[in-house]
């Protein structure tokens, strides 16, 4: 009797579930590929936000001045930025000499003590000078504060010219050297304590040399010529300290120093 029960519930249950409509699987998606967007580039295709991309991306730097066709057909070892040309100084100052000033004393003025003096230097410095005096002074008058200009001297030329050795050819004056040479110069400079101005030439042959001048003009107190190595230094001794601007003619090959 049990077993005839669960062939009945069996049979049925199979009955049941033949008669109930079976339940379709989800259709697969076909894949459709349009072969006109296989051709687009990276950038095309990219599904990133645009904004981000282009504040994440290097901007490059230019100058003002470089284009796309400068850019293109620059030597990339050439600086863009072209340096100033270095050189001496063209033409020398001016100068503008101080001759004289007066200076008004209060009536209650009685004695001098002190002077005092700033000036400036070559470098551009300040230095101050105290001097220390003594006298009684009367107020009516000014003090007068002045340069004298000394007269010239007739032993004192204003032009002097002489050689040194075959080499060299000089024309001096009270603050300005001419120097004719066909030796190529390979440095100037000068040296302190005394001032001197040294030039270097280079020497055409091991022949040594030797010799001076003393010049008449008291700028320049002695020019003397010597041999080192492979060179020939000529050495201007002057009477203080002082800039210089030397430059070369071109066409003559002389030199030309002026002193300020």
């Amino acid at each position: 009797m049990k077993f005839l029960t669960l062939m009945l519930t069996f049979a049925l249950t199979l009955l049941n579930a033949q008669t109930e409509p079976q339940t379709a699987l989800p259709e697969i998606p076909t894949l459709s590929i349009d072969t006109n967007k296989q051709n687009l580039s990276p950038a095309e295709t990219s599904t990133e936000p645009t904004g981000i991309m282009e504040n994440l991306a290097p901007r490059e730097l230019t100058n003002a001045q470089e284009n796309n066709a400068t850019r293109k057909m620059r030597d990339p070892f050439t600086p863009i930025i072209t340096p100033k040309d270095s050189g001496q100084i063209t033409n020398a100052p001016q100068l503008d000499l101080f001759t004289k000033t007066e200076l008004i004393l209060p009536s209650t003025a009685r004695k001098i003590k002190k002077i005092t003096l700033e000036y400036q230097n070559l470098n551009g410095s300040i230095t101050t000078l105290e001097k220390e005096l003594e006298g009684d002074i009367d107020w009516h008058f000014p003090l007068v504060l002045s340069q004298e200009i000394q007269p010239k001297t007739p032993n004192i030329p204003n032009k002097e010219s002489f050689p040194l050795e075959e080499y060299f050819d000089f024309e001096i004056t009270k603050n300005s050297i001419s120097l004719n040479t066909h030796l190529t110069l390979l440095r100037d400079f000068t040296l302190a304590s005394p001032t001197r101005l040294i030039l270097d030439f280079k020497a055409p042959s091991k022949k040594p040399l030797k010799t001076s001048f003393t010049p008449k003009i008291p700028t320049i107190p002695q020019i003397s010529l010597n041999t080192h190595l492979d060179f020939y230094r000529i050495t201007l001794d002057l009477d203080g300290q002082y800039k210089y601007n030397l430059t070369k003619d071109t066409k003559t090959g002389n030199y030309s120093i002026e002193l300020y």
